[in-house]
């Protein structure tokens, strides 16, 4: 054991020396997502104003569930600067293809699929119509899939996206190449509404583990790149800003970004290898105990705000004086309301979300909400979030314990959805050769 440790720490050690080089890309301002998060399911801006007390009162009643960087010789780290979306969606640039083709994806850790538009996006879809779609035509590289699903579907709250799986050569940070990696290019993005049109990004790379992905027995891109010979490290980690660019190194992780060495990492075993799930031991909100026991925490960058399950978010948002708003599944609070902080205590290490990033104002600067949710699931997905993560709510909350269910049988129930909310107040690393998350505290 004394010898693992010590090697394990070399192995760190490495993964954070190498020469880090970045791409620089804008950022896109916060009023945009804001917007965005504050639509209704039919895709309309919500009048908050002529809203009536008794009908939010009512709804709140019947709430039920719910630079291209160039790799070091060594392959060591490299990183992908980040677009942070008006502080909630962060994405970033990558490759696909001979020649290359660019898209824009999210870096999701809350989900382990890989898909873009393909060409038919852009006419059976109109929310898809003005997104850079990538082209199998117009590629040397591309290959069908020979075993396995070759169709991808997947269910989000307002319905269903399809598409193929094929197989290509992908390239992150204009150096990290991996060939025959398997994603779906997708034919049909009708089930993500107009959120899906009014989002900067083309698709979505998952970054969570391969057992919970469409194609189970596909491993995801990261991993990939370790096996093939492109990296000695399967691990990565974000720095995701607040009111500026993030990043998100691979390889291993950026040791400017945080506070310390490798060993003032907190380290914490994941529950198992599904999501990035590790256990909490408590919660609490303004100094008070909320929750503890067997609770569990899903670390999802795809995600911007922070959803817990309602037994305990619900005397949460009371204690505020806040409604619960139907048509955006979020709990108006006054906007002079004092929020009070919200702290997770993990691997024995309190980590504190201040009160004043818990509020969410509208462009009116007349309605603000709380930005701790209820996770919800079986009606139209109304926010980015919710097209994002509406899977996640229904393996949350329907089949806990099964032998596909990726949340452990005893935190059934008792598991948050922890986002950018929490994420942005650490530099966060996630190790799939040890299946362990990893949290230092952000350098100044």
């Amino acid at each position: 054991m004394m010898f693992r440790s010590l090697a394990l720490s070399s192995v760190l050690a490495a993964a954070a020396s190498a020469e880090l080089l970045t791409i620089p890309i804008s950022k896109v301002p916060d009023e945009e997502h804001v917007s965005n998060l504050l639509l209704s399911s039919s895709g309309a801006s919500v009048d908050f104003e002529a809203l009536s007390s008794s009908a939010v009162a009512t709804a709140r009643r019947g709430l039920v569930r719910g630079t291209p960087v160039v790799a070091d010789e060594e392959k060591g780290e490299e990183n992908i600067r980040l677009r942070d979306l008006a502080n909630a969606q962060y994405y970033g640039k990558i490759k696909i293809g001979t020649p290359a083709q660019e898209l824009m994806v999210v870096f999701d850790s809350g989900s382990a699929d890989f898909w873009v538009p393909g060409k038919e996006c852009l006419t059976q879809s109109m929310n898809c119509a003005a997104k850079t779609a990538y082209d199998k035509e117009s590629s040397s590289s591309y290959s069908e899939v020979s075993a396995g699903n070759h169709d991808f579907n997947i269910i989000y709250g307002s319905g269903p996206v399809h598409g193929k799986f094929g197989v290509e050569k992908v390239t992150l940070a204009g150096d990290y190449t991996v060939d025959q990696q398997t994603f779906a290019i997708v034919a049909s993005t009708d089930g993500l509404g107009k959120v899906y049109s009014n989002a900067k990004f083309d698709g979505i790379l998952g970054l969570a583990f391969p057992t919970i992905s469409r194609d189970p027995g596909v491993n995801t891109v990261i991993p990939n790149l370790k096996e093939k010979g492109g990296l000695d490290h399967a691990m990565f980690a974000f720095y995701l800003a607040d009111n500026a660019d993030g990043e998100l190194a691979i390889g291993g992780y950026n040791k400017d970004r945080m506070e310390g060495d490798e060993k003032s990492i907190n380290w914490i075993p994941l529950l198992m290898p599904s999501y990035w799930i590790i256990g909490v031991d408590k919660v609490t909100f303004g100094g008070k105990e909320v929750h503890s026991g067997k609770v569990a925490g899903i670390m999802d960058t795809g995600t911007s705000l922070i959803y817990g399950p309602k037994a305990v978010v619900m005397p949460m948002a009371t204690s505020l004086g806040a409604q619960y708003v139907p048509q955006v599944s979020l709990f108006m609070v006054n906007c002079n309301t004092q929020i009070p902080d919200l702290e997770f205590t993990i691997g024995g290490q309190p980590y504190n979300v201040p009160g004043n990033k818990l509020k969410i104002m509208d462009k009116t600067k007349q309605f603000c909400f709380f930005s701790v949710a209820i996770m919800m699931f079986g009606g139209e997905a109304s926010t980015q979030d919710q097209m994002l993560e509406e899977e996640v709510a229904r393996e949350m909350l329907d089949a806990p314990g099964t032998p596909t269910s990726p949340i452990p049988p005893q935190y059934s129930g008792q598991t948050w959805l922890i986002g950018d909310n929490f994420l942005r107040t650490i530099y966060s690393l996630y190790d799939y050769d040890e299946k362990r998350f990893g949290i230092a505290k952000l350098k100044v």
